[in-house]
């Protein structure tokens, strides 16, 4: 991707689309970071103090989320931003609490029992995926951010996701139409139930040096089902 320079992180949201997941096992993902699944509407978020905007996965300005822009404006702790994340209702239909950490050392066991069941996990995970991004007029939605790509005028492509994630949290102050999306290191069991409680029906693995590749797909990020009890 070309780097453009701008100082309008808004300009750059017409040729920016977001990274795309890849399809392989998560046990096989090294170092990941692992979130529960955001379902609704994948959208890039450009914000600085004149104001903000939204688009979907095919670069088209999102409309009717005037109160979610305003907030993301209003949350800003920083010259510029873009961000990626989801327009969801899953934030405010289930109370989630939205920011976790561990440090806990990875455990490749903990991801094993994934590779069951895969094809049918898929099939539930796409039929969830569907009714989720289905948004209603006068639903209650926010915007969950769980990458930063830009940061007052400097591309963070190149810098690993851990990190970026740490700048994330910096930079951004939540609200209620505006979170930050929660993020573990394994072992994991003890989220597991949680955010099975919350209503997530799946998970993301990720690893946390990769970087973001706009467009591309990368196999260092994969989607799996929640492990079985």
């Amino acid at each position: 991707m070309q780097h453009d320079e701008t100082s309008d992180p808004r300009d750059l949201l017409s040729s920016l689309r977001p990274q795309i997941y890849g399809s392989g096992s998560p046990a096989k993902i090294l170092d990941p970071i692992v979130e529960p699944l955001w379902v609704g509407v994948r959208a890039l978020a450009a914000i600085d103090v004149a104001g903000a905007l939204l688009v979907d996965e095919q670069a088209d300005p999102i409309d009717g989320v005037d109160a979610i822009l305003d907030a993301l404006v209003s949350g800003l702790r920083a010259t510029g931003l873009v961000l990626d994340g989801y327009l969801t209702k899953q934030a405010v239909q289930h109370g989630v609490t939205t920011f976790g950490y561990s440090i806990e050392s990875p455990s490749l066991g903990s991801l094993i029992g994934l590779r069951r069941n895969r094809a049918v996990d898929a099939v539930a995970l796409r039929e969830a995926a569907l009714k989720a991004r289905t948004l209603e007029e006068g639903e209650e939605i926010s915007f969950v951010a769980t990458d930063l790509v830009w940061l007052d005028e400097a591309w963070l492509l190149d810098i690993p996701l851990l990190e970026r994630r740490r700048l994330l949290e910096g930079v951004v102050v939540e609200s209620d139409l505006v979170r930050l999306g929660i993020y573990v290191r394994p072992p994991i069991e003890s989220w597991v139930g949680s955010w099975r409680g919350q209503g997530f029906g799946g998970l993301t693995y990720k690893a946390a040096n990769s970087r973001y590749r706009p467009g591309e797909t990368n196999p260092e990020w994969t989607i799996g089902g929640m492990p079985r009890r």
